[in-house]
């Protein structure tokens, strides 16, 4: 099983924003983030199964640029796991594992998904940093769990946006 963890596109300054942060969409960077990011996937031949998103309005616009990207459309999982401050480690990996796919691409927040990052490869969280719109994929000879990873690569934004 293969999952690439991505941290959600920019979405600017949230002091700037003046609504519900939830309700806070990518900025005009942020949507090119995404969808360069699934173009880059796709070109060094990722095939993504599944996808599962924080419900939140950032991380879903980061999923579907980064299918936009792939040029391919596939139904996004909302989980509540992947909502700020909601990650449960054992039950988030239990659940992705539950899906039967050989490649997810997981979508989410700082700082709960470099925490989650960081447990995947059994490393301390605080040593684990993701920016904006970066991605890591994790291998595992089977199910995910703690430290059972092995870190294929992570990009960032200045690797894949021209």
């Amino acid at each position: 099983m293969n999952l690439i963890i991505i941290r959600h596109a920019d979405a600017g300054d949230r002091n700037q924003w003046p609504g519900d942060d939830d309700e806070r969409p990518l900025s005009d960077l942020g949507q090119r983030q995404a969808t360069a990011l699934g173009a880059a996937l796709k070109t060094r031949g990722v095939v993504l199964n599944a996808v599962v998103s924080s419900p939140l309005v950032r991380t879903r616009q980061t999923a579907e640029g980064v299918l936009t990207g792939f040029g391919t459309a596939m139904e996004i999982q909302f989980s509540d796991l992947l909502a700020p401050a909601e990650l449960r480690r054992k039950k988030l990996a239990k659940h992705l594992a539950g899906l039967g796919a050989e490649t997810i691409a997981v979508v989410g927040h700082d700082p709960d998904v470099p925490a989650f990052l960081g447990w995947l490869l059994g490393v301390d969280p605080e040593h684990v940093h993701l920016q904006k719109g970066a991605a890591a994929l994790v291998q595992f000879e089977d199910e995910p769990g703690k430290g059972d990873g092995t870190l294929g690569w992570l990009i960032t934004p200045d690797w894949y946006l021209n």
